[in-house]
């Protein structure tokens, strides 16, 4: 293993103390020394033969980012790289969110829980089957199949309530059924067993629209107070303590139900002392409803319960092209020209009597004809995206705007507008970004409240999951762009804070005691990155997943090195191959 010695860089510690100019040696894939610019020029200094340098002249020097909420536990099983987060500066990544994942699992049960990974969280069920080999049964076997493979990245799992469920109660039965004594004291035993083989958390969903493909609510969604109760009482035995939780009336739909969700995680928290995170965002229904729940997790923090809420740094939604999802998708006179190259589809879709056809015909599918409402109803809140990433724009280039100036029907200006991104004679795809939350004012100051709020985590962002709809686990890279460097509409993050956001913060809440802040001791996951250089790239569709479905990756510029355990695995936005990633058992941690 190489040492590295990073000079010339200003150091952002991840404490959220003051930036200094710094020399940091790396030793055996740990943090040796950080030596002060102040401490050079007195004469100390740092002079080892066989120690490579780089140099950071100009750049910024962080430790490597921590994204708590993605959905690589099928990925990660097959995928040394888990890409997109790769290219962003992660270095660690939390999974098993949702309470969806693989799990403990008997083998009739695994297209079920494939079922339910598709339908919650939009990972094509075809790549899954194809990708994961089903090396496990038991959630200490599942991580010993995750041990067994090097990655870029390390990876942490939580015990999911959907498959542990499943397990317990049989998928021949009602899954949503209220659990017996004895079921409930089995899902307790098997979550103290994956806690002391290595899981850092125990995570639930609560929220009835989260379904399998076939309509099956999320085992768990249903559950009593009692059965959660159990199984906390059950995951501190093993030695954990954090319980990661969807809420029921996210979207605003039923803000009584949200209040009563967060009452009960303060009723839990209290009993139990154990720290609970939910995800928190600004809807569309109810676009103050996020106050409301800060409110509620300050007053029951007061009280002494833990709570903390996860939520995006950025616009939720959707990327919807001609080549990932449209709402036209589906319609005969559509599908007659789906197989061909973007530019000559395009040109055939912009062809007059095509394109009344497809606009008269009906949606085949059912959930499209939902999802099909909600973009109709959404233009204001809908931006094209040609040739560079946008960030916050102003309502006025909306598709409202647009609908506003012409004689068209909404279908008809989406239509045109998805055309219109497509770009000449290359086809490349553009995008419409249509957000469907953290923007109901027509910008992000709701989501700088939250961030800046103390009890809130940044992450969100689903990596690996909604792979032809969103790419969102490029967050990282748009918290050092937008929120630090250019934002425009309102106030920014100071850097110091904003990295903090993204190392220290998540580290802490889930036990990562040994990342998180370049300290003497530490993990060597580093970023070096030239700030004033970085820029998110378009997203693009790559047909990489196993069988070759499509998903969205992203790539940016300004990475100078990403570094994980001491070795070097990302170079100026190039993989070098390197695969010190691993399994983090919570007990090495």
């Amino acid at each position: 293993m190489a040492d590295y010695l990073i000079k010339g860089g200003l150091v952002v510690d991840g404490s959220g103390g003051e930036p200094m100019l710094a020399e940091v040696l790396i030793k055996d894939g740990k943090i040796d020394a950080v030596i002060s610019a102040n401490e050079a020029v007195a004469g100390k200094s740092i002079e080892m033969i066989g120690v490579e340098t780089i140099d950071a002249s100009g750049c910024i020097v962080t430790p490597g980012f921590v994204d708590p909420h993605t959905h690589y536990d099928g990925q990660a099983t097959w995928d040394d790289r888990l890409a997109p987060s790769a290219d962003h500066g992660v270095t660690t990544v939390v999974m098993g969110n949702c309470g969806v994942g693989f799990a403990p699992v008997r083998p009739d049960e695994r297209d079920f829980l494939i079922e339910l990974m598709e339908g919650v969280e939009d990972i094509p069920g075809s790549a899954l089957a194809d990708g994961i080999d089903w090396a496990w049964e038991s959630f200490p076997e599942y991580l010993e199949a995750l041990d067994n493979k090097a990655r870029t990245m390390d990876v942490v799992a939580q015990i999911p309530h959907g498959a542990l469920r499943t397990y317990v109660l049989g998928q021949a039965n009602n899954l949503n059924a209220p659990a017996t004594a004895e079921q409930i004291q089995q899902m307790a035993a098997l979550t103290q067993q994956a806690i002391e083989a290595g899981a850092f958390a125990f995570s639930t969903n609560r929220i009835a629209m989260h379904t399998s493909t076939d309509g099956e609510s999320v085992p768990g969604t249903f559950a009593e107070k009692e059965e959660v109760l159990a199984i906390i009482k059950a995951m501190q035995v093993g030695g954990a303590n954090l319980l990661q939780v969807v809420p029921e009336g996210l979207m605003g739909e039923n803000p009584t139900a949200f209040q009563a969700e967060v009452q009960l995680y303060k009723e839990l928290s209290l009993e139990t002392g154990c720290s609970i995170v939910f995800t928190l965002s600004q809807n569309n229904v109810q676009t103050t409803l996020w106050k409301d729940m800060l409110e509620e997790i300050s007053q029951a923090n007061k009280a002494g319960a833990k709570l903390y809420a996860t939520t995006g740094n950025r616009p939720g939604g959707m990327l919807m092209s001609w080549d990932t999802f449209n709402i036209f998708m589906d319609r005969p006179s559509y599908l007659a020209v789906a197989h061909l190259p973007l530019t000559e589809r395009v040109k055939a879709l912009r062809d007059p009597e095509r394109r009344e056809k497809i606009l008269n015909e009906e949606i085949q599918s059912p959930l499209l004809k939902n999802g099909a409402q909600v973009v109709r109803d959404a233009l204001n809140a809908i931006f094209p995206c040609k040739d560079q990433q946008i960030f916050e724009p102003d309502p006025a280039q909306s598709l409202a705007a647009r609908l506003l100036a012409s004689n068209d029907t909404a279908e008809g200006v989406l239509y045109d507008a998805m055309c219109d991104v497509v770009q000449g004679d290359e086809g490349l795809p553009g995008f419409l970004h249509v957000y469907m939350g953290n923007y109901a004012d027509g910008d992000l100051n709701a989501v700088h409240e939250m961030m800046m709020h103390p009890n809130v985590v940044v992450g969100a962002a689903d990596g690996g999951a909604h792979v032809n709809v969103i790419c969102d686990a490029s967050y990282t890279t748009f918290m050092l762009q937008h929120w630090v460097r250019d934002r425009q509409r309102g106030d920014k993050v100071p850097l110091e804070i904003a990295i903090q956001m993204l190392t220290k913060t998540p580290a802490d809440l889930y036990g990562l005691h040994d990342r998180g802040v370049i300290e003497v001791g530490k993990k060597a996951d580093i970023n070096v990155i030239a700030l004033n250089d970085l820029s998110l790239q378009m997203p693009y569709v790559a047909n990489d997943l196993p069988t070759g479905a499509p998903r969205l990756l992203q790539r940016a510029e300004g990475y100078v090195a990403t570094m994980v355990a001491g070795q070097i695995t990302n170079r100026n936005g190039h993989d070098t191959g390197a695969r010190p990633g691993k399994l983090v058992r919570r007990s090495a941690a």
